[in-house]
């Protein structure tokens, strides 16, 4: 079968397509023919040499894939051949066949794509229990969400108005993505690229300040947002680029004087439990209509490296996928 490895940490150039044998299933998994696969940013680090490789090179990429379960294995029980899932894989996505623990597969709601189900395995429920454990926001509150028309961003525009939250004050970086988070229901959305962004969110809390800021960035953008957290307020900082970065004394400094919070959000670093809990009520929102998905930018295996191009320089809305 075809499929895409990472054989260094090179950059692009370390993206190879090659032929490999199919992968077969445990007792416990089942073998997913894939139809589409999604990228993630920790695998763009990754290929980076920024984030951990979970095997030795070269291996097959892919954190996620959603497809049709073609084979089961003998303790898989919950599902059957034909059944549309999306899922963690184990042996990777980006290929034509992948093996997944079956405890591990979410059905694929009615009318979902197999591209925008991709959304909701990492991406949604990131978004989803990183508001549940970590955010905890109250209705009353206001939310400064980063990178809003982002893969994890757009479930948080959504996930915080049908949470009730006050204001939604959502950062993107051209009018396109700011149309698209406003008619997702954000109160307030602002670019991020213009020189009086700062001045903009001050405006929208009355002079107040966030009372929770949702940092996917760091750099100038995370440190200005932090800087605009309302006294007892609190800061979500998660994602893979986040990991890497040293959090610097003076924030310390603000958070004692202002009294306020830092939190630190990981998604694998969940207990099973916690996952498994929030997929039936995010499940029911897509079903719903409550939480949309986006999947719009769809790449064939032979163009892996565009798609990590596209995602790299922000040209994209939403989940990017791959297809075999």
């Amino acid at each position: 079968m075809k499929a895409v490895q990472l054989s260094g940490f090179a950059g692009l150039e370390s993206l190879k397509l090659v032929e490999i044998d199919r992968p077969a299933p445990s007792r416990s998994e089942v073998l997913i023919q894939v139809k589409a696969a999604g990228i993630n940013f920790a695998e763009l680090e990754m290929v980076r040499g920024r984030y951990p490789a979970p095997r030795p090179l070269p291996f097959t990429m892919g954190f996620e894939a959603s497809g049709i379960v073609a084979h089961l294995g003998s303790e898989a029980t919950n599902l059957k051949v034909g059944d549309r899932i999306t899922s963690i894989v184990s042996s990777g996505g980006y290929a034509e066949y992948a093996t997944a623990a079956a405890s591990m597969a979410i059905p694929i709601p009615h009318g979902i794509t197999f591209a925008e189900a991709n959304a909701i395995t990492i991406q949604g429920l990131s978004a989803y229990t990183l508001m549940k454990f970590a955010a905890r926001p109250q209705p009353e509150e206001s939310v400064l969400i980063q990178s809003a028309a982002g893969g994890v961003g757009l479930f948080l525009v959504q996930l915080a108005k049908t949470m009730g939250v006050k204001k939604v004050i959502a950062l993107a970086s051209s009018k396109e993505k700011l149309d698209l988070v406003k008619n997702l229901g954000a109160d307030f959305a602002i670019n991020y690229t213009e020189q009086d962004w700062v001045a903009q969110v001050e405006q929208a809390t009355g002079g107040r300040g966030v009372d929770i800021v949702l940092e996917a960035n760091s750099g100038e953008i995370g440190d200005k947002s932090f800087e605009l957290m309302a006294p007892f307020g609190r800061a979500v900082v998660y994602g893979a680029k986040n990991a890497h970065d040293s959090f610097p004394t003076e924030k310390v400094r603000q958070l004692i004087l202002k009294n306020q919070s830092l939190t630190g959000f990981n998604f694998p670093s969940l207990r099973p439990e916690q996952i498994r809990e929030a997929v039936p009520p995010l499940l029911q929102l897509i079903s719903d209509g409550q939480v949309k998905l986006f999947a719009n930018h769809v790449f064939g295996l032979a163009d892996v490296r565009k798609a990590f191009v596209a995602l790299s320089n922000r040209q994209t809305i939403g989940k990017v996928v791959l297809t075999p």
